[in-house]
């Protein structure tokens, strides 16, 4: 099951962002499931980060929100508001996800 999460950071969370980057970043390079998708969502500016987005194929909703919480900006208080939806890829999207085997 592919599940969207939304992650919007808290105010004044800049500092905080740059001190846990590097931590958050080999983590995304180790968390199992691995993400399928993820980058910074960014302001109008284009450059200043106002959150993340991730695409994770996980079996179920307490496995994806496991995987938000072992995250060091979740633990490090950058997210301030998370969100988390079950996803289902259109057929005619012109890229398609990896899917997982049927278990």
């Amino acid at each position: 099951m592919f599940w969207t999460i939304h992650c919007l950071d808290g105010a004044d969370v800049t500092e905080q962002r740059k001190a846990l980057g590097a931590e958050h970043s080999a983590h995304l390079k180790t968390a199992r499931p691995a993400p399928l998708v993820y980058g910074p969502l960014l302001a109008d500016d284009g450059e200043s980060g106002v959150g993340s987005l991730f695409i994770i194929d996980a079996p179920d909703r307490a496995a994806a929100e496991r995987w938000v919480e072992a995250d060091p900006f979740r633990r490090g208080g950058v997210w301030q508001e998370v969100r988390i939806h079950l996803f289902r890829q259109s057929a005619n999207a012109p890229v398609q996800l990896p899917q997982s085997p049927a278990v």
